[in-house]
Formats: structure tokens, sequence, C-alpha cells
């Protein structure tokens, strides 16, 4: 069985909230502020909306449209449509199906890609979430010699995927995962993860400890350096609980979702697929200090092409993963 956004976003508290702005999308999406008066409590203040008066809900707007404008392009644009803001005409489902046939998609692919724009849209909002993930190139571009050299190699934006490290995970028979708190990722592959599960695979993941010291320090070097440690820790929390949730759902007896954590500061955001087989490909990437997640070095490594490099990148996840002075296991089905 395939987890919806619906049950991540129930998983981490957030569930009447997607739930409202999912009923904003629907039929013509929003055709005046009026339409925010029913939102519940907890959206409202999300959109700093004090009042029902035509000014507090006009605010409200201005506020869901800063929101969408700050996200990511990918998502960006499925938001717009999700909410009508550039004036399509018809209803939800139908707005769906012409984006679809613009983008050489599936509506139904449109319409998951929706849901799990507006869940990250919702993340985003919360204290120790980074609100602005992408914001653009880096100021001060490199020459076109430099910039060609580099961009060559890294090439793997970790905010705006690409479309091979889209497609693995609908193919992959097990992923390995080493990183912080891998919410953002499990979020947004949360149905290819519970796919994969569902059909038997292997799913590993090395994360920050939620109670340790390391979330701290991490958090230091975050773009958000000034949430508190509780919200910092509530982030990593969160990670866990959509786990949780994937176990849940797919039914698994959890032998092939294994979880373990470690309280020091990863040495780079890993995901390798297909380990032991000669198509196995690796994605990594290099924390920064307090800049955005699109701007992290990232670069893809196959078995194949590049034994050396993949080689010594898995050991270290391998190493980590079996030493039991830095990590331990996590329970996932204590809390169902």
């Amino acid at each position: 069985m395939r987890i919806s956004p619906h049950d991540v976003a129930k998983a981490q508290s957030l569930g009447e909230e997607f739930d409202a702005l999912q009923n904003l999308r629907k039929g013509r999406g929003i055709t005046s502020a009026s339409d925010l008066a029913a939102l519940p409590p907890s959206l409202k203040r999300i959109l700093r909306i004090t009042g029902n008066t035509d000014e507090d809900l006009c605010m409200g707007l201005d506020e869901l449209k800063k929101l969408v404008s700050e996200a990511p392009p990918n998502e960006r644009k499925l938001l717009v449509l999700c909410f009508n803001f550039d004036g399509r005409k018809g209803s939800w489902m139908q707005r769906a199906d012409d984006f679809a046939h613009e983008c050489n998609s599936s509506e139904k692919t449109v319409r998951e890609r929706s849901d799990v724009a507006i869940l990250q849209l919702l993340t985003r909002t919360l204290e120790a979430a980074e609100a602005v993930p992408d914001p653009g190139p880096i100021s001060g571009a490199l020459n076109s010699i430099q910039r060609g050299l580099s961009e060559r190699f890294f090439d793997e934006n970790y905010v705006r995927n690409s479309d091979a490290f889209n497609q693995i995970w609908g193919s992959a028979g097990s992923v390995d995962m080493c990183g912080f708190g891998h919410n953002r990722m499990l979020i947004s592959y949360s149905g290819e993860l519970s796919s994969m599960l569902t059909r038997g695979g292997r799913v590993r993941v090395l994360l920050q400890d939620p109670e340790g010291v390391a979330v701290i320090y991490a958090n230091q070097r975050s773009s958000t350096p000034k949430a508190s440690e509780e919200a910092v820790r509530h982030q990593h929390k969160a990670g866990l609980a959509t786990l949780r949730a994937l176990l849940a759902t797919s039914k698994s007896t959890g032998t092939n979702l294994e979880v373990r954590s470690y309280d020091i500061l990863p040495p780079f955001t890993g995901y390798f697929f297909d380990t032991g087989k000669p198509t196995a490909e690796a994605y990594i990437w290099f924390w920064s200090w307090r800049q955005p997640s699109a701007w992290r070095p990232g670069f893809r490594l196959t078995q194949e092409d590049d034994p050396l490099w993949y080689g010594r990148f898995l050991d270290q996840f391998e190493e980590l993963w079996s030493d039991e002075t830095v990590t331990g296991k996590v329970t996932l089905n204590d809390e169902r």
C-alpha cells in the first residue's frame, strides 16, 4: 500500500492544515481573500490572519502568496496551479489535467506532486525549518570557465533534484540513507519509499539522534541558526514520525526498514541505491556554513563508472552503520 501525503501530514501533526489547503484548491481555487475565512485557527496563525475583516483576510492571502513565491521552482509551479494564482480556467481536476499535458506528465503525477508541494510548504513554516531552501543562484557568479568546471561535477542539486535522482526511486530495490534528519527527502519521496517497502525492498536510514547534542551543533551551521532547541529537535523527530507512518502503511514486518541514530555531525549526506549490484548509484552532498540547501555541493557516483570513489563513500556508510560505539538502533513500532 502506497502512503499518501495526508498520512505523512497526519504523522507530523499537520493533518488539519494540510486538509484545509487542499480544500482551497477545489473548484476554481482561491477566487478571493474571503475564501480564507473558514481556515482553521492553526493555519490562520501561519498566515498571520488575526481576524475575519477584509483587511485581515487580504493580508493572509498576501502571506500565502509570499510562501508560494519562496518555494523551490518546481514546487512553486504546482502551488500556483493548486491555488490558481495565474487564473486558469476549470476545476482543480481540469487544471491538473491541462498542466499534465503541458509538462508531458500524467494527471495522477501532477496531483500527487501537488499534495507533496502543499505539505512541504507547511513544513517550511515551522520554526527550525528552512523557509527559503532555494533562493536562486549564488551571487557573484564565477567566470564562464570556472563555472563550467564546477557545474559539470557538482551537478546534483539538493532541492531541485535531477531526473536521474527522481527516477531511481521508482526502480531501485534498496536505498541506504545517511545524513541529518532526512525530513524533506522523506516527505518528497514518501510514496516511492512505501512502494519500495511494499514490494519487499530494503531501506536503511542513518540519522541524527533528536535527543542528542549534535542536532544543536548542526543547527548552528544551518541557514536557520536562531531556532530554539525544542524546535530543532521537533524537526528531527518529524523525520522519525514519517518513517513510522511508512512502516505502518506498508505493513512491513520492520525487517526491511531499519533505522539507526548517531550523536555526531555526519561527514556528508548520502543516498546509496541498489548497493551490491553493478547498477548501484550514490548521490552525495556536502554541508555548507549557513547557506541554503540548494547551494550544497552535490554529485552522483556509479559503481560502474566510479568504483573507487563509490566504494570509499559506501564504506563510510557501512562503517558508521556497524559501529555500535557511534550508532544505536531506533525502534519504529514502539509508538504506533
